[in-house]
């Protein structure tokens, strides 16, 4: 998402304190704030790696706009600093399992509003106040993580942490349960502290526990053995042996991190925005796998789950239940062997060999 406000005004700025710049950050709601310069990524190499072995799965986007990615001047030339902001979602209780209803089943990041809008407001107004510190407007682009920047890169180079084997970033605490919203300026402003080095040591902890063994080597995610791929972005059926490793996930999976080692120091004390939504308290997995269309926009309009659509979500809810045993599903299972949808169709008869 990107919502630019653009003015030819000039990128002179008056001197502006670094604290002041940050505290801004915080106030617009960010967890942690800093600084980073503008130029050309230093994970190119990795990135085109990754790419040619095809670890993107479907998400074509990655690949056309990989250029821009490698160098964000291709398409903002005007940019020179960059205000980096994470925001923390971990909200209490820290264990899953703890939670109602189908969110024991969603990854936590999407357990409250969708956080693409939640950011792009707070990045508006850390806008804004730094307009009222530099004196005017100036030339900027709001972003956050569907536009075509690395903005985990940006966040290290901002000193807000390193990324860890799993990809994710991790703070200087500790904690990688965070999202991150960039703004990029046209003002040379102060940066922040020199990226932290990487302290994940000899840990393999990460790739040692996901599932489907979508980690095969410390720092590579293979989308196409990920479940938070499978359940969010892939839009055909899955293949059995993955849906058998998947577990109870109906939408993204946070394993990985709930194993990382450094996050036993993150407090979970998140914004409102990212607290529970309490639709999800009162729906269960056989819910939503007996979901028609009209059924699934009025319960996840707004909200996360609206992303893999009926066809997906459905498939997911059947897939999770039958990892469980859940009766309910097993009922819904056998109503949904010949639906319409040919990723519900296969998620129903696979399910129904499980349960046998």
């Amino acid at each position: 998402m990107c919502m630019g406000r653009l003015s030819p005004l000039s990128s002179a700025v008056p001197t502006i304190d670094l604290a002041a710049l940050t505290d801004a950050g915080k106030a617009a709601g960010f967890t942690a704030c800093g600084v980073a310069p503008c130029r050309p990524s230093d994970q190119a190499a990795a990135l085109d790696a990754w790419l040619r072995r095809g670890a993107h799965a479907g998400m074509r986007w990655l690949e056309t706009t990989a250029e821009t990615r490698k160098d964000l001047h291709r398409r903002w030339p005007w940019a020179r600093s960059a205000l980096v902001g994470v925001a923390s979602y971990l909200a209490p209780p820290r264990d899953r399992r703890a939670l109602g209803g189908i969110a024991r089943h969603v990854a936590r990041y999407a357990h409250g509003q969708d956080y693409h809008r939640t950011l792009t407001a707070w990045l508006v107004e850390w806008a804004a106040a730094v307009e009222r510190l530099h004196g005017g407007p100036f030339r900027r682009a709001v972003l956050v993580d569907t536009s075509a920047v690395l903005e985990r890169e940006l966040a290290v180079r901002a000193g807000l942490g390193w990324i860890g084997r799993n990809s994710c970033l991790i703070g200087p605490e500790g904690n990688s349960w965070t999202v991150i919203g960039v703004v990029l300026t046209a003002l040379e402003l102060p940066h922040s502290t020199p990226a932290l080095l990487d302290r994940c040591g000899s840990c393999t902890a990460c790739l040692d526990a996901c599932p489907t063994g979508a980690i095969p080597e410390p720092y590579v995610v293979d989308s196409n053995r990920c479940t938070s791929y499978l359940t969010i972005e892939h839009r055909g059926p899955i293949d059995d042996g993955l849906a058998a490793a998947m577990g109870d996930w109906l939408f993204g999976c946070d394993v990985c991190q709930e194993v990382c080692p450094w996050n036993r120091r993150a407090r979970p004390d998140a914004a409102p925005e990212f607290q529970a939504d309490p639709r999800y308290a009162g729906l269960t997995l056989e819910a939503v796998a007996r979901m028609d269309v009209a059924a699934f926009r009025e319960a996840f309009r707004g909200t996360p789950l609206a992303r893999p659509k009926r066809a997906g979500l459905v498939r997911n809810a059947l897939i999770a239940g039958a990892n469980l045993g859940d009766d309910g599903v097993r009922r819904a299972a056998a109503e949904l062997a010949d639906d319409e949808e040919e990723p519900v169709r296969r998620a129903a008869r696979w399910a129904q060999g499980r349960f046998r």
